[in-house]
């Protein structure tokens, strides 16, 4: 690259991220950074990266407002997410009403399974979702979970 284009380059860029007040988005996203998060696509016909990345919510349908309860999530909704040294999922978190309420991270090299406890209380009805991110193929919500409050 030529001096001339580098430098081009370099002040259109330092353009755009002042227009933007120092923030960027991923088209259509809102996530900042560019942080894509993944959603299952295709309930019918899930692929395969969707069948190992998508979490699964396990959690009653009903609770007493106040009382404790555990919400399981596992990581691959159809088929358990590999755990090796080279493809891992580094951190689970746990939303309700889309605000983050709980998280778990992982260590580098894939030595703890995929799952994660959270044990939580509401006292009114909510939706639930989990995020996790896998080092090789990005961050992965889950569908959303209605729970009832009585």
């Amino acid at each position: 690259m030529k001096r001339r284009d580098f430098i081009k380059s370099a002040l259109l860029s330092s353009a755009v991220l002042a227009a933007s007040g120092g923030r960027i988005f991923a088209e259509g996203t809102g996530q900042p950074g560019g942080m894509d998060i993944n959603r299952l696509q295709n309930t019918e016909s899930p692929s395969a990266l969707e069948q190992k990345h998508v979490p699964a919510v396990d959690a009653p349908a009903s609770v007493k407002p106040g009382a404790w309860f555990d919400v399981q999530v596992k990581i691959g909704f159809m088929e358990e997410h590999p755990s090796t040294g080279g493809h891992w999922i580094t951190m689970i978190k746990l939303l309700v009403d889309g605000n983050d309420v709980a998280m778990t991270d992982f260590k580098t090299g894939g030595i703890s399974a995929p799952y994660a406890t959270f044990r939580i209380k509401l006292d009114r009805a909510s939706t639930i979702e989990a995020v996790e991110h896998c080092n090789l193929h990005g961050t992965w919500i889950s569908q959303p979970l209605r729970i009832k409050v009585s």
